[in-house]
């Protein structure tokens, strides 16, 4: 006859043995069979913690096929990989970068830290670096934020001296594309771009590009895209958008 002091017997149950062996069997089976349900059941509350552990915690960016995102994995979903770029322009000059935490000093405008949750950057170039395109984007704890931000940095462009607003058409909810007038800038061209809670900025560095009236095709090109990127995650859909045909001008 098995004692009720062998093997998870005496974890699994208290209840007292009956006299008689095929009783004490019988008894035995059934305080097996209860310990193995429950450790079924911690296993089963076990994985459903570790589920919603998965899902849960960060600041929210956005959301992408139904999937919440971070703010720094919004960032990162937004800005263009090098596959999206025109093929001349796939050389990283620098490396896709995304934080969890939005730009603690601003200036030009100031106004554009506040209430920002997330950041993210990446720049390329050609081969011989002569022209380039960086691109950035701070996500900011909603839209009406953003807008807030949005109002300052035109602000700031039309009213700088250094800067020379320049016309084009409009991309997202509100946009801005001016030239650098400072001799050492003045190769830059950049546009603001807002959509939703997100503010992305492009800058297009071209050596052979010294106008102060005219957008260069290249920079129309790709603020198309980076705004079609933009409106995608503001809509909740994975940003697909590519320049990868665009003929650097």
């Amino acid at each position: 006859m098995i004692t009720p002091t062998e093997g998870p017997y005496v974890r699994c149950t208290t209840k007292r043995v009956l006299r008689g062996a095929g009783v004490g069997v019988l008894v035995l089976s059934l305080a097996l069979t209860g310990c193995q349900d429950k450790k079924h059941k911690k296993k089963s509350r076990g994985y459903s913690s570790t589920s919603r552990s998965r899902t849960t915690g960060g600041s929210t960016g956005g959301s992408t096929g139904g999937t919440s995102l971070t703010g720094a994995q919004a960032a990162q979903s937004v800005l263009p990989p090098a596959d999206s770029m025109p093929s001349a322009l796939r050389t990283v000059a620098d490396t896709m970068y995304t934080s969890a935490r939005g730009p603690k000093s601003c200036k030009d405008p100031a106004a554009k830290c506040k209430n920002a949750v997330a950041r993210g950057d990446v720049g390329y170039s050609t081969s011989d670096k002569s022209e380039g395109a960086r691109f950035e984007v701070i996500v900011y704890r909603n839209a009406s934020a953003a807008a807030k931000a949005f109002r300052a940095w035109n602000s700031h462009a039309q009213g700088n001296s250094k800067l020379q607003v320049i016309d084009t058409q409009a991309y997202g909810a509100g946009s801005v594309t001016f030239h650098y007038k400072t001799p050492s800038l003045s190769t830059r061209q950049e546009t603001v771009i807002l959509q939703g809670k997100y503010i992305g900025t492009l800058t297009h560095r071209d050596q052979d590009n010294v106008s102060l009236t005219t957008v260069s095709g290249t920079l129309t090109g790709l603020d198309r895209m980076y705004a079609e990127r933009l409106r995608q995650l503001a809509a909740g859909d994975t940003p697909t958008a590519s320049a990868a045909g665009l003929a650097v001008s």
